[in-house]
């Protein structure tokens, strides 16, 4: 597109009335781009977003009400995809207490969500959680942009070559469809976890998933645990913390040499 083409049309977009100039704020972001068409709305884009979020909200309120059953799954999805790799603080069941787990929203799936520290994971049942919610002194913020990086190439992908392209990416993937820990566990066969159930404890090395049970190898042999009673289930790696008391040690030796 010429200068003087690109003249018109701005002039041409200039001149609406308040109520009308849908693209004056966003006139160059829209150009930027020759896939785009027309604007989803009339409205600015930062008015559309609010409405948007709005209009979202009450949706899923009517949901809720409308599904009591699988209003406490919606809404928590709807909270930790909002803090995905970012802090939160989830109360959980379990046995027969309820205890404060602090860590970063790594997954979220359809009926649990993962939260990770520095040297563990935990795999967490929506069933259990008593409540979630943002740290105190940490700014709740959206972080949509953490989430995977989305470049003209994956853009191009996706509209072309759409499920090639979340097949052969885990990440984006469950962007698109929500996994359960039975089907998320999958991936996880062979670590050694420890599993909270109401009434036990299980140590072992994950070795089964099938038909809505876990099964573990311990010392004293398999243990198989209905998904059902899972109340938590925890990954602890010391060692990640290995590699950075090795890089403290170096540049603690480099700064006495250097002296």
């Amino acid at each position: 597109m010429d200068e003087k083409q690109n003249e018109q049309i701005k002039a041409y977009y200039q001149k609406f009335s308040d109520k009308t100039k849908f693209l004056k704020n966003d006139y160059y972001v829209l150009q930027k781009e020759n896939g785009y068409t027309s604007p989803p709305s009339s409205m600015p884009a930062h008015e559309l977003k609010l409405l948007r979020e709005y209009m979202h909200g009450i949706n899923l309120k009517q949901l809720g009400e409308s599904l009591p059953n699988n209003k406490k799954n919606m809404l928590l999805v709807r909270f930790l995809k909002g803090r995905r790799n970012q802090q939160v603080n989830v109360h959980t069941k379990v046995r027969d207490n309820v205890i404060e787990i602090l860590g970063r929203v790594s997954e979220v799936g359809r009926d649990f969500t993962a939260l990770t520290t520095v040297t563990e994971r935990f795999w967490i049942p929506y069933a259990a959680i008593e409540s979630a919610g943002v740290p105190y002194g940490i700014s709740d913020m959206p972080n949509s942009h953490q989430q995977v990086i989305y470049d003209e190439s994956l853009r191009r992908k996706l509209l072309t070559e759409f499920s090639t392209t979340l097949l052969k990416n885990d990440v984006i993937r469950r962007q698109f469809y929500e996994e359960t820990l039975e089907v998320h566990l999958q991936s996880w066969k062979g670590i050694k976890i420890r599993i909270y159930t109401k009434g036990e404890v299980y140590k072992g090395k994950l070795v089964k998933i099938t038909s809505g049970r876990l099964t573990v190898k311990g010392r004293k042999g398999n243990h198989t645990i209905p998904m059902d009673e899972i109340h938590l289930i925890k990954r602890s790696t010391p060692l990640q913390l290995l590699p950075i008391f090795i890089r403290w040690l170096k540049e603690s030796f480099s700064r006495i040499w250097n002296k």
